[in-house]
């Protein structure tokens, strides 16, 4: 049922004109939001944690909650259109800040990490990288197997190379001898076996080891993310990546991931999107 809805989405993304799939994915975006009474109690805590010091009123926090669901469509209708939009206008889509430190990363010869999140549209992000001639690889949830087949050729499509989170040792071997970007969602313990942080006023897990292999490797980590613009801006997306650096500890990398997700998420709080209850109590 899931693989059938997914190729209905591209192909009505492949029949209708963006300004007109924006308005549905408005329509829609509202539609999951009032019907979704459990995903709609996680982002509203997403968002209570974001502006805990905030003394936001509840109908603000409320437009936020709707809006998180809309550009969630809107971002649902972008990556169905990735599997056929040329290399050029994807890429003139994108308005580009510091995109030129993933390259300066692999001056160093030994490959380099890519941290991001759920944040906006991060295989929107892969596939620019990847047009923009950045050798792109990615580690990807293990989902049910044949929704997995179809998000990974589609993926695949655009230019990236993708790992199952089973195989990421492999990932971080083969990324070094390649000298890749290898790209991981780092907001959200997949493998249920994380380290618990501070984030603003709440406890999360983030992944187990990653900041070990990071650090022992000495791989460059640069951080980045790729979120809606404003509109009326002319590009629809603007994509942010920051300088590389080397952590020396596991310590020192969680810190810093700790920081980017605070300033990334208080940036754009409504392009969060994690539907599940990822708040440790």
């Amino acid at each position: 049922m899931k693989a059938a809805l997914y190729k209905a989405g591209i192909w009505l993304a492949r029949i209708t004109p963006l300004k007109v799939a924006d308005r549905f994915a408005m329509i829609m975006g509202r539609l999951a939001c009032s019907l979704n009474k459990t995903g709609r109690s996680y982002i509203r805590a997403n968002l209570e944690h974001i502006f805990a010091h905030d003394d936001m009123p509840v109908c603000d926090l409320n437009k936020y909650v709707l809006r998180t669901f809309q550009n969630y469509t809107r971002m649902l209708i972008d990556f169905f259109r990735l599997g056929f939009m040329p290399a050029d206008e994807l890429i003139k889509s994108v308005e580009p800040v510091g995109i030129e430190n993933c390259l300066a990363a692999l001056t160093h010869k030994r490959g380099s990490v890519l941290i991001t999140m759920h944040l906006g549209n991060w295989d929107y992000a892969g596939a620019y990288l990847a047009a923009r001639q950045i050798p792109m690889s990615a580690l990807v949830e293990e989902i049910e197997p044949g929704m997995y087949e179809l998000y990974t050729q589609h993926r695949e499509r655009t230019g990236m190379q993708t790992y199952p989170l089973a195989r990421s040792a492999y990932a971080f071997l083969d990324v070094m001898k390649k000298n890749r970007v290898l790209a991981i969602l780092a907001d959200r313990d997949i493998a249920k076996n994380g380290i618990t942080v501070t984030v603003f006023n709440g406890k999360r897990k983030i992944p187990r080891n990653l900041g070990s292999i990071i650090a022992r490797k000495k791989l460059p980590v640069v951080f980045g993310h790729l979120v809606f613009n404003p509109a009326g801006k002319k590009q629809r997306y603007c994509g942010c990546v920051e300088p590389p650096v080397i952590f020396n500890s596991e310590d020192e990398f969680n810190a810093a991931l700790v920081r980017k997700m605070e300033e990334f998420l208080k940036d754009h709080p409504d392009q969060w999107f994690v539907f599940q209850p990822e708040w440790v109590e």
